[in-house]
């Protein structure tokens, strides 16, 4: 009688002792490497693209399609080339928050003005005389400007 092949996922490595050499459906440490460092980026960076085309205003609906053509055919050089050409403060949020990075702060409050008068005092820069002046002036009601 012939013996019977072994299927090769259960032939061993280093003269039959240790793992099984090719187990079905296993992934090894540089396989799991290249996933999480190369193709979980690429991925996101993908979908970013494709997320960004839908929502800008500022774009035609037609070049929103060739836009999603391009990144959907070629999804590494279609979505470089699109994150480079794209311009800045391309959807309204954006456009919303470098105004407000702009804007000039706010002027300082009551508080923080009287707690600027109190370090002043407290390193002799201003006489008791001085900040009660200083503080009555900032305390006492002010009439509404227009603006």
């Amino acid at each position: 009688m012939h013996a019977r092949p072994r299927p090769r996922s259960l032939e061993r490595t280093r003269g039959g002792r240790g793992p099984p050499d090719d187990v079905e459906g296993a992934m090894s440490f540089w396989d799991f490497l290249w996933l999480l460092l190369i193709w979980t980026p690429l991925a996101v960076l993908w979908g970013v693209a494709l997320a960004d085309i839908f929502r800008r205003d500022d774009v035609s609906g037609g070049a929103k399609v060739l836009w999603t053509i391009l990144v959907l055919l070629l999804p590494l050089l279609g979505t470089l080339i699109y994150l480079m050409t794209r311009s800045a403060g391309s959807t309204e949020e954006a456009r919303v928050a470098t105004q407000r990075a702009r804007a000039e702060p706010a002027p300082p409050t009551s508080a923080q003005q009287l707690t600027m008068l109190a370090d002043l005092r407290d390193r002799g820069v201003l006489t008791p005389e001085e900040f009660a002046a200083e503080k009555s002036q900032l305390l006492s009601p002010r009439p509404a400007t227009a603006a």
